[in-house]
């Protein structure tokens, strides 16, 4: 059975660490955060409201999941929203309308579609920004900054995007 319980000290260190890289260690600063270890060892983190009182420790899921901790945090979807929307500076690509199209439909991204970045090594985790700003995925860079924007190459590998829930309903609503 799935539960629920506080960051231990090295969790939250490592958290910390991980708010600074992506900017938003401030917003997370005062914030309740819980940890659910599923069954098979995950350990997903949610970002609690502070109208939350009490935990029921067998609850199925409780508070927005940002990520999944392990050496690192590796952010969701919902947590690369709150750091576009929150953070000043972090590694980003940001795509034109056609890569957007293509990337809410897992598809990784080329060169060409890519209008601006901040990016500075090969491997990197990267927040994909529409041309509005608004996270639509995450990514992990191929190439350094020199040849991020590489005309016919894909350049980021998709590794998650928001239109993951409307495949993923898709598969599960032909059930009923």
């Amino acid at each position: 059975m799935d539960s629920y319980r506080k960051p231990t000290e090295l969790e939250l260190t490592i958290l910390r660490r991980s708010f600074s890289k992506w900017g938003v260690f401030e917003y997370f600063k005062n914030r309740l955060l819980t940890i659910r270890t599923s069954t098979d060892g995950k350990r997903q983190i949610f970002l609690l409201s502070t109208d939350v009182y009490a935990i029921n420790r067998s609850s199925l899921y409780s508070g927005l999941y940002i990520g999944t901790l392990g050496k690192y945090l590796s952010p969701s979807i919902e947590m690369a929203q709150i750091i576009a929307r929150e953070a000043t500076r972090f590694p980003f690509v940001k795509v034109n309308r056609k890569a957007e199209s293509l990337i809410i439909y897992g598809r990784d991204i080329f060169g060409d579609s890519i209008v601006e970045y901040s990016v500075s090594k090969e491997n990197e985790a990267v927040i994909v920004l529409n041309m509005h700003g608004e996270a639509i995925g995450l990514g992990l860079t191929r190439y350094d900054s020199t040849s991020i924007a590489t005309k016919g190459k894909v350049t980021v590998t998709n590794v998650a995007d928001i239109g993951q829930y409307i495949r993923k309903e898709r598969r599960f609503g032909s059930m009923f």
